[in-house]
């Protein structure tokens, strides 16, 4: 069988922080920018399409 692309992960240990809270909304913030801009180009892409053919 395949070595898989995703290995699960040992959860944290009780005594470590997840880490600072403004890097995980930061993170979060980016991730949902970057979605939100993905799907404007392929809306946008597929309406040029549209009016093309």
């Amino acid at each position: 069988m395949a070595d898989p692309v995703f290995r699960p992960t040992e959860p944290l240990p009780e005594d470590q922080p997840e880490g600072p809270l403004v890097k995980r909304l930061g993170w979060f913030v980016g991730i949902a920018l970057v979605s939100m801009l993905v799907v404007a180009a392929v809306a946008y892409a597929l309406r040029a399409m549209l009016f093309i053919g």
